[in-house]
């Protein structure tokens, strides 16, 4: 019995993924209800709706840069997997259904499914799931950079594929990472390094809290 405890706390000092943990969000909010919860996602919702709006574009390049992955990353981080997934699944309907949350106010199904956004939006839900789930298995305060690496990343895997299976007339032949991934990469650095910080300085406020 003693020897399997030792074997089993090396294969934890070793394994990647620490054991299941409650996120911030629990954390913050002990014993939560179906009405804390329903807020917390709809909440989220409107964050990523806002700064979606917060935008510019490059040259010749429809789709713009957002403050969008900032808004996902903390999603994740702060409601977990769980959460985070839906909400950002919640985000993407509600803008499916005709709210204008998308970036310039887009919405709808057309925008959605016509348009070379479409693959970076549905990225935001696969983002908002790794991030949180990371988050909820030890890699949160000091070690958020990486979930957040990780999630910024996982936002181009659909939309790459969206953009090589659809015809948009973008990016050119040839040129689909210099056009739809190198451009973006700069300011999703940023955003990861300032989505790992308020994600670290939200744990220090909640564990003082909780040490008091």
């Amino acid at each position: 019995m003693q020897q399997a405890t030792v074997i089993a706390r090396r294969a934890e000092r070793f394994s990647l993924l620490g054991p299941s943990e409650p996120s911030l969000f629990d954390r913050y909010i002990e014993n939560s209800t179906s009405w804390h919860k329903g807020l917390a996602i709809v909440t989220g919702i409107v964050l990523v709706s806002l700064l979606a709006q917060a935008r510019f574009y490059l040259p010749d390049n429809p789709v713009p840069i957002t403050l969008q992955g900032f808004g996902i990353l903390m999603m994740g981080s702060v409601l977990g997997w769980r959460l985070g997934t839906a909400s950002a699944i919640g985000y993407y309907l509600v803008g499916m259904a005709g709210l204008p949350v998308f970036a310039n106010g887009g919405e709808g199904w057309d925008y959605v499914i016509h348009g070379a956004t479409g693959g970076y939006l549905l990225g935001f839900i696969l983002a908002a799931g790794i991030v949180g789930y990371l988050s909820q298995h030890g890699w949160n305060r000091g070690r958020s950079l990486w979930p957040m690496m990780l999630g910024s990343l996982l936002i181009y895997f659909p939309a790459l594929i969206w953009l090589t299976v659809f015809d948009f007339g973008w990016p050119a032949e040839g040129q689909l990472f210099s056009q739809a991934l190198y451009p973006f990469l700069p300011g999703d650095i940023l955003k990861l390094m300032a989505a790992a910080a308020v994600s670290g300085g939200l744990w220090r406020i909640v564990d003082n809290k909780q040490s008091v």
